[in-house]
């Protein structure tokens, strides 16, 4: 279990930190995949999806790098963009291309899987969209690791963690994690706003023998209890190392008023979770008149900066169904966009990974 005292945010940005400023960002929604370190170098790297709501299929992944996280700069490619992935072109019915984690696996023995990827897409317009693999060796230039989806329950919520090997084993081993959004009938449900009524959303597990290789799943592992409110849902959850085990950000969605918020949770072997901070948001929302009065939310995992925990999450003034959150209030402009979220590191308990759990039981 993490720390029990309260959290130390020391500062949170009152609006965007990354600016549109170029003609194919023009008009797109702006969401946070992925911050991380640049390989043997002194930026971070930011992933980023430009979703075009109006034609889905010319939605973008982009990169930007910068020394604070506050500053970014948007290299070209080689082409004239910062474009590092496109969607494939064929409609989706459910959801839209949509990177959902991105990760560095150094240790990797495949040089050409060394950054791996999830997307919802639709590869082939003769089968339904789904859960989509890529790879690449040096995260800019991507290959599919297969030319159909992976996974294909119609839920494009999820995300990838590499298996820590300061963590306790789970019961089935693997070399990466994935957690999906699944759904379990609850009659008892609020469902005057929700989408999917009697869909109670839940966080499930799927395990692989290797990254492109076979997948089982899902298994439920963590949804609301009885001391939850009875609107509340677990929308996704996004998984990170700490130094003896996993840190998860769970996406809160409160149907009732169709907000989302943003809450912590921690495990010793990726399967076992518990809820911290006595179950109060990690990231609430903002006032009315701020691009994060609707809706907060975390995909990109947070990371060791400059001696504290950075937290680039999502946000938007309206809320998940479209609504604005405050319609009489003041307009928030921007209206959606990445937010910064500086802690101090205990709190996450980001880390270099201690030894590996077998090693640390055999010195105990």
């Amino acid at each position: 279990m993490m720390e029990s005292h309260g959290p130390r945010l020391l500062h949170r940005s009152d609006t965007s930190v990354l600016a549109l400023d170029r003609p194919w960002e023009d008009g797109t929604y702006l969401s946070a995949v992925a911050v991380m370190p640049e390989p043997g170098g002194d930026e971070l790297r930011l992933y980023y999806l430009m979703l075009n709501r109006s034609d889905p299929l010319r939605s973008v992944l982009c990169l930007a790098r910068s020394r604070d996280g506050l500053n970014w700069t948007k290299p070209d490619l080689g082409d004239g963009s910062n474009v590092v992935m496109r969607a494939t072109g064929n409609t989706t019915e459910w959801g839209a291309f949509m990177p959902k984690t991105i990760v560095h696996d150094p240790r990797e023995p495949d040089a050409r899987l060394h950054w791996k990827m999830i997307y919802w897409d639709r590869p082939d317009p003769r089968l339904p969209a789904g859960i989509c693999l890529a790879a690449s060796p040096d995260g800019i230039h991507w290959q599919p690791c297969h030319d159909h989806p992976v996974i294909i329950n119609a839920n494009d919520a999820g995300s990838v963690a590499l298996v820590n090997p300061a963590a306790q084993p789970g019961p089935r081993p693997g070399p990466v994690f994935l957690y999906q959004q699944t759904w379990k009938y609850n009659p008892g449900l609020p469902v005057e706003r929700d989408n999917l009524k009697f869909m109670h959303r839940v966080i499930s597990i799927w395990t692989c023998d290797s990254f492109a290789g076979r997948w089982v799943g899902p298994t439920l592992i963590l949804e609301p209890d009885e001391k939850d409110a009875p609107d509340l849902q677990f929308y996704w959850m996004s998984v990170y190392a700490t130094r003896t085990g996993y840190g998860g950000l769970v996406n809160c969605h409160h149907t009732g008023n169709q907000t989302m918020d943003v809450q912590l949770v921690s495990s010793r072997d990726g399967w076992t979770w518990q809820r911290e901070l006595d179950r109060r948001p990690l990231l609430s929302l903002g006032g009315p008149g701020r691009f994060d009065c609707g809706m907060v939310f975390a995909v990109a995992k947070p990371l060791l900066w400059q001696g504290r925990a950075l937290l680039f999450f999502n946000a938007r003034s309206s809320v998940h169904d479209h609504r604005p959150r405050h319609p009489d209030g003041p307009r928030a402009d921007p209206a959606n966009g990445i937010g910064l979220a500086t802690f101090t590191p205990e709190l996450l308990q980001i880390g270099e990974p201690d030894a590996p759990a077998n090693q640390r039981q055999a010195k105990e």
